[in-house]
């Protein structure tokens, strides 16, 4: 809230003002009516006024009091909510922020259903405690501590007398806070965990209704939803049985004042006016407590989902530090590059590779070699755990991470679009370009055609993750975001393996004027691939194995010879 301190203050102050007003309407009810009751002299402010003088100046007094509160409610609740909207604004961009800037590794790591429950789940009771629950607490807590200081004022002996419960209700708040925010933990992990598992079955329901296994599906979807309502069952109780006790205890105080007040009365009825002060402020305190303890059960909530935000917000990210990298004019050098997955095993074990500037290097290599690993760690996703990969002689630890993907361009085996339009996806690869460019890119690409064949053009939604394209239409659309990047080094996970022979005709085609002139890795699949390459590596349980062109490793009868007898390198 630093940031918008002003805004806060000025909260603060309207409160104030309000409170101030609400005790004013205590302060003035007792002599208004004792003016009423006896029609004599009564004393307001050390002064002795007539009661016929009271009468007309009192109700004129009662309803500038009500207006000065009325318009300080206004800006109290117009400013705080206001600086709880920034506030959660910050805290949204703040978070998403920081889920971008995560490796994928770490991604993979977190559910995307977990992480997604953070967002639709913990966010809003973040901000029902940030501006609901806040406001309320500034509001209802000046008027509690106005109304007590109007109590003090009216009678000190019953002040004592009748809040002496007040310290006593520290006792259920502390052990329902405890007991509420157990609860509110263990049911938002729930909500997480049923968020993950139906993200889950629906992403893969061509496999569920292909097996048969809805019934499974709807199995384990009951009863993690009965594990949640029973947390959420346990909460409902804890925020249900805590207004209650706190009312109780306030209603045995306002008796206590009233009976030590008739007593007080019978010897010196001069107090009655005081008296009735007294009562008023204390049942004028019933609404800000009554609001208190209803607005307490979603603080607490809130404070889980907070601290569950938080946790992702804190998750250490990769520094995107170092020196610019320019565009490569000598080579890509690995040496004893190693890698290791999350559970420890060897992902590289010691690769040694040189990569010209402007050659083509096919990878190659059974599942499980190390193929896509070694992209990851071109990418900057994975950090290397032993040896260093060299960019024109520069460490890649000493150049900044985000510089060298912008002279990258990577087209996975499975395109990967966004909602949104054709000119959206495109532009991914340099969101400044123009439509010439664009349309350039597409040409280059070889998907012009289909794309002005298209009722809106570079305006035409593709769907969810591309739905309403082709598969070589999708392929086509990445070739020409990788074309827009223009990139000094080209990553290719084989984009033509998964495709028809139309489609990987059409797509062939760019990928032949994408790769001209640039440096390329390509994780190679096909036989046509794998002949035009200037250089083959073969990849075996994270080492090289074997190094050569086609018509070297093929005499050999080595490891590659193998992968071609096996058909791993497809014709």
């Amino acid at each position: 809230m630093w940031p918008y301190r002003r805004l806060l203050l000025a909260g603060l102050g309207a409160s104030l003002v309000a409170a101030a007003a609400t005790s004013a309407y205590a302060w003035l009810v007792g002599p208004l009516l004792r003016a009423v009751l006896t029609g004599g002299a009564v004393e307001l402010a050390g002064l002795s006024l007539p009661g016929e003088r009271l009468l007309s100046v009192l109700p004129l007094m009662v309803v500038g009091v009500a207006i000065v509160k009325a318009g300080a409610s206004y800006l109290q609740g117009g400013w705080m909510q206001r600086l709880g909207q920034r506030v959660m604004a910050d805290l949204r961009a703040s978070l998403y922020e920081r889920l971008l800037a995560w490796s994928p590794a770490a991604m993979e790591r977190q559910h995307s259903g977990e992480v997604f429950t953070r967002f639709a789940s913990d966010v809003p009771m973040v901000e029902f405690s940030v501006t609901q629950a806040l406001s309320s607490y500034v509001k209802d807590g000046m008027q509690i501590l106005a109304l007590l200081a109007t109590c003090l004022f009216i009678d000190a002996k019953l002040f004592l007398l009748t809040f002496v419960v007040v310290p006593l209700t520290v006792l259920p708040v502390r052990a329902f806070a405890r007991s509420l925010k157990k609860v509110a933990h263990r049911s938002q992990s729930s909500l997480g965990a049923l968020t993950s598992l139906t993200a889950e079955q629906l992403q893969a329901l061509p496999v569920v209704r292909a097996y048969g296994a809805e019934g499974r599906a709807l199995e384990r979807f009951e009863a993690e939803s009965s594990r949640y309502l029973g947390e959420m069952r346990r909460s409902l109780f804890l925020r249900g049985a805590y207004s209650p006790t706190v009312e109780i205890m306030g209603v045995v105080g306002v008796a206590v004042a009233v009976a030590w007040g008739a007593r007080a009365i019978s010897g010196d009825p001069s107090l009655a006016g005081r008296l009735l002060s007294f009562i008023a402020a204390t049942l004028l305190l019933y609404q800000p407590v009554k609001s208190l303890s209803g607005t307490l059960s979603q603080v607490l909530t809130g404070l889980v989902g907070a601290e569950r935000l938080f946790a992702l917000a804190d998750t250490p990210v990769p520094p995107d530090e170092g020196a610019e990298a320019p565009p490569l004019t000598q080579a890509l050098t690995l040496t004893g590059l190693c890698a290791t997955y999350p559970d420890g095993r060897q992902a590289l074990q010691g690769v040694e590779l040189t990569v010209p500037a402007g050659a083509r290097v096919a990878l190659v290599g059974a599942s499980g070699a190390g193929k896509t690993t070694l992209f990851s760690v071109l990418l900057g996703f994975v950090p290397p755990s032993g040896g260093t990969v060299t960019w024109d002689g520069t460490p890649l630890s000493q150049l900044k991470p985000s510089s060298v993907r912008e002279r990258l361009a990577w087209v996975p085996q499975e395109p990967v679009l966004f909602s949104g339009s054709v000119r959206h996806n495109v532009l991914l690869g340099r969101p400044g370009a123009s439509d010439a460019e664009v349309w350039e890119a597409l040409r280059l690409a070889h998907a012009e055609d289909f794309v002005r064949a298209l009722p809106g053009g570079l305006d035409e939604s593709v769907g969810e993750r591309g739905a309403r394209l082709s598969g070589g239409q999708r392929q086509r659309l990445a070739l020409a975001r990788a074309f827009l990047r223009q990139p000094s080094v080209l990553l290719l996970d084989e984009p033509t393996s998964a495709l028809d022979a139309q489609s990987e005709a059409a797509v062939g085609a760019g990928l032949a004027t994408l790769m001209h002139g640039r440096t390329v890795l390509v994780i190679a699949h096909r036989l046509s691939t794998v002949r035009d390459a200037d250089l083959i590596v073969v990849l075996d349980a994270g080492r090289v194995v074997e190094a050569g062109t086609h018509t070297e490793l093929a005499a050999r009868r080595g490891r590659y010879a193998q992968l071609l007898g096996e058909g791993a390198v497809a014709a």
